[in-house]
């Protein structure tokens, strides 16, 4: 099966399912095909996702229930995307039950945990599941560049578990200070994942911050009045309670920006970017049995370069101190054509502030060349090689009385695949970025200033769900009776850099 192309680039675009039996879906026929033709960029399609495919090249699992009619089916869906009405006139609706996997859109794919039906419509709340789960035998090829002016931005203002805050940040955030330790303040963005295949599993985080997901909603969905708002080709800026995110991207970029609300007497602006040329993702996934083979290939080309501007400032010293760990409720999606897919850009997002002193500031920004792919080529991870464009360590300056630092970590994943926005499933690659940077205090500038700056790269790839254990856990409180099992995912280093200048026993110590 072939498919037009997903960007307005020379390259094509294959995604074949290859079949080990020709049976269809539990129930369904396979003689349709739904999904060929030119990709559906309709505002239903770009915020509720695609279609199935009915075809004879794929064999679903026996328990999925295909819902007919693909984006026009969507009433509408929550605002935590977990929530979904389905027209109850739809082929296929009125055989949603509790406990099967409902796949209506690449969306709306998830376990039912909860079903009801209102005014003769379906009304089902769904659980996260594995790619598996959905797929017995398939063939997932992909060689495409991707455009990304035809990305969209996708909101889920409620998206579950979204942030998470340092039980004890300010009194943390000063003890590092005093210790001239901002660097490692959050040494990684924690994330979890099923991997599937030869992948080797480890923690991918340090475990040193404690974290509680912030009570309540940390965002007023009033525009969007409690369901999905619909996907835009203008940016969005996320509430995450004293701190906003802006994902966005221009031509040959793609972008993080994130701060702290300047009412505050903390004030904290981060802005990190990729520059990238062709962008373009390759992928050779076969699924046979209802298990990924050995060897397969999900790797993001193109990343150029990765740069970041940091600036901090507090009114009051420690006790304007703040750290934050964010998976952002916005995501950059497209819908990819003749396929069940999505294409999907999401980020996570981790600072801590360590400023000492009143009226304290500091400032940092640098650029580093990347060469090579991210992701996995033949079940192996593949990480890039790193060059200095612009030393953080130049740039690093403010006004401190104390030993004052900034920490932050993002990462950025590219993802194919279907599932509820929270718990997306699917082959996907992605890019951690961790910086630390230390100001030493004004108060020694008569002997030596003392600056120090820390970069830390790392790469992740597998195929499967790839949500974080906070996203989890707040799952499972929404979905009591949700079964769902994560394995730790394992994030390849590539790259660790620390320094300290002047090189003198006093900086040193």
């Amino acid at each position: 099966m072939s498919a037009p192309r997903l960007g307005r680039r020379a390259a094509p675009l294959a995604i074949a399912f290859l079949l080990t039996t020709t049976a269809a879906c539990g129930g369904a026929s396979g003689r349709e095909h739904e999904g060929s033709g030119p990709t559906d960029t309709s505002e239903a399609a770009l915020t509720y996702g695609t279609r199935p495919v009915r075809d004879p090249s794929i064999t679903y699992q026996p328990d999925v229930v295909i819902v007919e009619g693909g984006p026009r089916a969507i009433r509408s869906a929550s605002s935590d995307g977990l929530t979904w009405t389905i027209d109850g006139k739809s082929r296929g609706a009125q055989e949603v039950r509790l406990g099967k996997v409902l796949y209506a859109t690449s969306r709306a794919v998830g376990r039912v945990q909860k079903v009801r039906r209102v005014h003769g419509d379906v009304v089902a709340t769904l659980g996260p599941v594995e790619f598996t789960e959905v797929f017995r035998d398939a063939h997932l090829t992909l060689d495409q560049d991707i455009d990304d002016g035809a990305l969209h931005y996708l909101e889920i203002p409620d998206l579950p578990g979204a942030v998470t805050v340092s039980a004890d940040a300010s009194t943390d955030a000063a003890t590092e200070a005093e210790k001239g330790a901002a660097k490692d303040a959050t040494r990684d963005v924690p994330t979890t994942a099923r991997t599937i295949g030869q992948t080797s599993v480890r923690a991918a985080h340090s475990g040193r911050v404690g974290t509680v997901v912030a009570p309540g909603p940390v965002r007023v969905a009033a525009a969007a009045g409690g369901t999905l708002p619909p996907a835009r080709s203008s940016s969005v800026t996320a509430d995450l309670g004293e701190w906003k995110a802006q994902p966005y991207r221009s031509p040959g970029a793609f972008g993080l920006k994130f701060n702290h609300k300047a009412a505050a007497g903390l004030k904290v602006f981060v802005d990190f970017s990729l520059k990238t040329e062709k962008l373009h993702v390759r992928s050779d996934v076969p699924i046979s049995g209802g298990r990924v083979a050995d060897g397969a290939t999900f790797a993001v080309e193109g990343i150029k370069s990765v740069a970041i501007s940091i600036a901090a400032g507090a009114a009051n010293g420690v006790i304007d101190n703040s750290k934050i760990r964010a998976e952002v409720p916005v995501q950059m999606t497209l819908p990819i054509a003749g396929t069940p897919f999505a294409f999907d850009i999401s980020w996570k997002f981790s600072v801590a502030t360590a400023l000492g002193g009143n009226n304290t500031t500091v400032t940092a920004g640098g650029e580093w060349g990347l060469d090579g792919a991210i992701g996995m080529v033949n079940g192996s991870i593949v990480t890039p090689k790193l060059s200095v464009i612009k030393s953080i360590m130049d740039s690093v300056t403010g006004i401190s009385v104390g030993v004052s630092g900034i920490a932050t970590a993002v990462e950025f994943k590219v993802q194919v695949g279907i599932g509820v926005p929270a718990a997306f499933a699917g082959p996907y690659a992605k890019l951690v970025m961790d910086f630390g940077v230390t100001n030493g205090s004004a108060l020694g500038a008569p002997l030596t200033r003392c600056v120090g700056a820390t970069l830390d790269g790392k790469v992740g790839g597998g195929v499967g769900v790839s949500v974080s254990a906070v996203a989890m856990a707040a799952l499972k409180k929404l979905l009591p009776t949700m079964k769902f099992q994560l394995l730790q995912e394992s994030l390849t280093p590539f790259v660790h850099r620390q320094q300290t200048l002047p090189d003198v026993p006093l900086c040193k110590s």
